[in-house]
């Protein structure tokens, strides 16, 4: 017999609560709705279903107490809401927003505020300056393998770039300042990059991963360069060590040779400048006393025409009596008979060095009978320079 004819078991109903306690099936739905409903109200100060002060009509509160408590959570829950969303930016700092992991815009140091959930964030520290050590072995253009450190430090310029357009940008940076190395270095001498053109070279490099760091857009700003000294390997350091010695000497000797020369010229070049100056001086005195001579000389010629005799004997006289004023006479007379004499010629030409002046040494012989026409024709030439004088 079913369960709904007449005169059948009630208790064989399968939609019964007491059948469905019995074969355990799931609680109603619009039980349990309602069991938490009043279970809330029971909370926020309601109605609830199950609580046995419901009839009291003195406890009952009213409506606007429910929409007071419930306002109240939403305040405290959209407070914490926007206060967990706040953040401040450093200084130093700079930090880019993002909305659903898409860039939205960078901000700068300072309070800031971004919806949780919607809205994420990243902060760099844009002015901390970072160093990257690179070390590797090249060969230079000679065919010497070197060991080169070089230290690079830079920090973040463009914090966009930094984050987006490149994946890992240290390792770009590594990469480019590996090939920097390579490329200076391998068109560079072992002396070069030694001693010579170290400073030259690092400049150079610094170009070269400038340039790389730009075509990638990395964000990086390079601050400086630094260019360790370079070592030979471990094998050849000796003969290396001896070869920077002999180029430190030659360095030195070159510094000494420039400061003699400093030291000599100045004074070569002042003797020179006063032989220059005598040297003038000089022919301005020959070219004037040249120029007297002429002017003379002319005003003695036609004196010369008219008496030739007499202008040539006061000639004679004139230019003896220059050349024997300027000289010591010594006179020494003969005619007492003695044979052996002595002179100090030493001391006299020493004399005659320190004043200036030759010394001549005259013997007076013995008087000579001379006919009187002759000396008379001497006198009388004498007689007449002294007039024209």
């Amino acid at each position: 017999m079913a369960w709904n004819e007449p005169g059948s078991d009630k208790n064989k109903d399968p939609w019964s609560s007491g059948n469905r306690q019995n074969d355990q099936q799931p609680p109603d739905l619009d039980e349990v709705l309602r069991k938490m409903q009043e279970k809330l109200n029971s909370i926020f100060g309601g109605r609830g279903g199950n609580n046995p002060r419901r009839n009291n009509v003195s406890d009952i509160r009213p409506p606007s107490a429910t929409r007071f408590g419930v306002g109240l959570v939403l305040a405290v829950l959209l407070a914490i809401y926007v206060l967990s969303g706040i953040y401040i930016v450093k200084p130093a700092e700079r930090a880019v927003v993002f909305q659903f992991g898409r860039f939205v815009k960078e901000v700068g140091p300072g309070p800031h505020w971004l919806p949780l959930f919607i809205r994420s964030k990243e902060v760099v520290n844009v002015e901390q300056i970072m160093d990257s050590t690179h070390s590797s072995r090249m060969l230079t253009s000679d065919e010497n393998i070197i060991v080169v450190q070089l230290a690079v430090q830079y920090k973040v310029d463009n914090l966009p770039n930094y984050l987006f357009n490149v994946i890992d940008p240290n390792r770009s940076l590594k990469e480019a300042t590996d090939s920097a190395i390579r490329q200076v270095v391998g068109q560079s001498t072992l002396d070069d990059v030694l001693t010579e053109r170290r400073s030259e070279i690092r400049d150079e490099m610094r170009k070269q991963i400038e340039e790389t760091l730009a075509i990638y857009q990395s964000g990086l700003l390079i601050t400086d360069v630094n260019l360790q000294p370079a070592r030979p390997p471990e094998e050849v350091k000796e003969a290396f060590d001896d070869a920077i010695k002999a180029q430190e000497d030659e360095e030195r000797l070159i510094n000494l040779a420039n400061a003699y020369r400093r030291r000599v010229l100045p004074t070569a070049e002042g003797q020179v400048q006063r032989i220059l100056a005598d040297a003038r001086a000089y022919e301005a005195e020959v070219k004037l006393r040249a120029a007297a001579d002429i002017e003379r000389f002319n005003r003695l010629l036609p004196q010369y025409k008219k008496a030739p005799e007499v202008t040539r004997e006061r000639l004679y006289l004139d230019t003896m009596e220059s050349i024997l004023g300027r000289i010591s006479k010594i006179v020494v007379d003969s005619s007492n008979g003695q044979q052996v004499m002595y002179l100090p010629l030493d001391q006299l030409m020493k004399k005659s060095t320190e004043g200036a002046a030759s010394v001549n040494v005259i013997v007076e012989e013995p008087a000579v009978s001379v006919p009187q026409s002759s000396q008379q024709n001497a006198e009388n030439a004498r007689a007449r320079s002294r007039e024209r004088r």
